[in-house]
C-alpha cells in the first residue's frame, strides 16, 4: 500500500526494517499501555512478528523518508499472539523478564483480550504519531489506510480498544466512523472502550 498527500506525507506498508521505528514511536506516544511497560526490546520483537504474520500488517507514514507514524492491525489477533509466543516468546521474556514477572496478571489479561470473541472484524492494535508530526493529519491517514487494508482482506467490520480517557484517540476514531460499542475494564482500575466500525457508515473505504 502506498498513498501520498499534498503535505508530502507518504503512507506505505511497513516491513521488518520498520520494527525499530514502530517500537520507538509506540514507546514515545502510547504511555498508558501494558506493552509500553515491557520495553523497547519487547516492542521491536512484537512488530517484527506483525510484519511476518500473514493475518497482520504494519502501516507507516513517512515525512521526507522519516517514519513519523505507524499503525498495526490484524484480522486474527489470537493467531498473531500464538505466533509471537511460539517464535519470540522465550527471547521476549528474557528481554523484559523482571517486568513480566512483576506484571504477569496484566500479561494474561492482554493475551485473553486477543482471544475474546465479542468484537467483530479486524482489530486496530496500535497507532502512534511522533510529537513533531501531530496535527498534520497523520493519524487520519493511518486509520483510513487501516480501513482500506481491512477491506482488501475481505473484512466487513473492524474494531479498536482505546482508553476511555484518551479523548483525542476517541475523536479520531469517531471521525473515521467508529462507534462506542462497549465500556469494560481490561486492566484493573482502567476503563476501556470497544469501538466498532461497520459499512453502515457509508461508502466503503
Amino acid at each position: 500500500m502506498d498513498a501520498s498527500t499534498g503535505t508530502g506525507m507518504v503512507l506505505r506498508t511497513g516491513t521488518t526494517a520498520d520494527a525499530a521505528a514502530a517500537a520507538a514511536l509506540h514507546a514515545a506516544g502510547i504511555t498508558e499501555g501494558f506493552l509500553t511497560f515491557l520495553g523497547p526490546a519487547f516492542l521491536r520483537r512484537l512488530y517484527r512478528r506483525v510484519t511476518h504474520s500473514p493475518e497482520s500488517f504494519l502501516l507507516v507514514v513517512d515525512d521526507a523518508a522519516t517514519p513519523v507514524g505507524f499503525l498495526a492491525g490484524s484480522t486474527d489477533v489470537a493467531a498473531l499472539y500464538r505466533s509471537f509466543l511460539w517464535h519470540d516468546g522465550p527471547a521476549a521474556a528474557l528481554a523484559c523478564s523482571g517486568r513480566l514477572l512483576r506484571s504477569w496478571r496484566r500479561a494474561v489479561e492482554t493475551l485473553r483480550h486477543g482471544t475474546a470473541g465479542d468484537a467483530a472484524g479486524a482489530e486496530l492494535l496500535a497507532i502512534a504519531v511522533s510529537a513533531a508530526a501531530r496535527g498534520r493529519g497523520v493519524g487520519t491517514l493511518l486509520v483510513q489506510g487501516f480501513l482500506t487494508e481491512m477491506a482488501q482482506r475481505g473484512q466487513e467490520a473492524a474494531h479498536v480498544v482505546v482508553a476511555a480517557g484518551n479523548d483525542s484517540a476517541v475523536a479520531l476514531y469517531r471521525r473515521a466512523g467508529f462507534d462506542i460499542a462497549e465500556r469494560f475494564t481490561l486492566h484493573a482500575g482502567t476503563e476501556s472502550l470497544l469501538m466498532q466500525w461497520t459499512p453502515r457508515h457509508g461508502a466503503s473505504p
